[in-house]
């Protein structure tokens, strides 16, 4: 078990609540596993790999219902231990048999209380179309953001904005688990800069809202672990906080092993930083020994297509109207990346 202390918080006579922290031992994060994906039948991350700590700098928490020893609750938050600024909420489920008693709100509200002791400034949540939980978050304060995506701020509008403040001293480094919930944040900002990924159909959510959220920046870890690749973050200062991202990864299957894709987004009061970002990261590239760096990118989408001529790729191809976008159907560009720094 996690050497954090359980914390009991009286419900009912018949129902407590204590907190677990990562990491737990196999059994603990199994058994709020096996409720968990009882509940939802998938899992958007693997819990048992937060739960259990292997997930680096990322701090995982979970508060848990129990009665009469039975797990019956359990409401779960990620924050960085980096940097606490920023955190998701979730997942969050009840047993059927237990609902309607505010077991949810309960376990929903204790989440909250531990963020802010934490000076968290904002909670967000991916959260399906339709679902009937959106009344129970909105009653707790969240409020829908972009597409899926909810959120609550715990400190005023002006002070979180302070953190995305144009400035000049920013700093690259390299991506880990940690950021997971700021690049899930900054993801969801609505940038006018487009991200675009075949695999994942990503844009910015200026332009489409999100339908997806919590899935994504798993999803690009793994396929880093699987067939290569990283990504780098841009990081302002004072707050830490994460204004940008760059990615780069080889593409699945042996035929297109000497291929790369790279993809980046960046914050509006970051854009003339872009570059440096997007050069650090095609620099790094050497290390997954690929011959080929390719850019896919929106023919409508200046401000990308700026960046990459700047770094001297070359358009190679178009794909005629293969994206939607607002409903309308526009071409994608293929760049080539052809720098001295992409290792040929």
């Amino acid at each position: 078990m996690s050497k954090t202390p359980f914390f009991y918080i009286s419900l009912k006579t018949d129902v407590e609540i204590c907190r677990a922290a990562a990491p737990l031992d196999s059994k603990a994060a199994w058994e709020i596993e096996s409720l968990l994906v009882k509940i939802f039948e998938y899992g958007d991350y693997s819990f048992r790999s937060a739960l259990s700590g292997r997930c680096h700098r990322l701090n995982c928490n979970f508060f848990l219902a129990k009665c009469q020893g039975k797990l019956i609750g359990a409401a779960g938050c990620l924050l960085s231990h980096r940097n606490a600024a920023v955190s998701i909420l979730g997942p969050v489920g009840v047993d059927m048999e237990y609902r309607g008693q505010g077991i949810g709100t309960k376990l929903i509200g204790c989440v909250i209380g531990f963020l802010k002791k934490r000076n968290c400034k904002a909670v967000y949540l991916g959260i399906s179309n339709g679902n009937p939980t959106a009344s129970l978050y909105k009653k707790l304060g969240f409020k829908k953001y972009q597409g899926i995506v909810m959120r609550r701020l715990l400190c005023s509008e002006k002070e979180f904005k302070e953190d995305f403040v144009k400035c000049s001293d920013t700093k690259i480094r390299r991506a880990d688990w940690g950021d997971f919930p700021a690049i899930g944040a900054l993801m969801s900002l609505p940038c006018s800069i487009y991200t675009f990924d075949f695999r994942q159909s990503i844009f910015s959510s200026r332009y489409v809202e999100p339908d997806r959220f919590l899935s994504v920046f798993p999803e690009m870890m793994k396929a880093f672990q699987k067939y290569g690749g990283f990504a780098n973050v841009l990081v302002s200062p004072g707050s830490k906080t994460v204004v940008g991202i760059a990615q780069v990864g080889r593409l699945p299957g042996q035929v297109r092993r000497h291929i790369a894709a790279l993809d980046f987004y960046v914050h509006d009061n970051f854009i003339e930083q872009a570059e440096r970002l997007v050069r650090t990261t095609i620099r790094g590239s050497a290390s997954l020994s690929v011959n080929r760096i390719n850019c896919y990118c929106l023919a409508c989408d200046n401000i990308k297509r700026n960046i990459l001529e700047t770094l001297e790729a070359e358009q190679i191809a178009v794909l005629p109207e293969n994206a939607c976008i607002n409903k309308n159907l526009v071409d994608v560009l293929v760049y080539q990346i052809r720098s001295r720094y992409a290792a040929y």
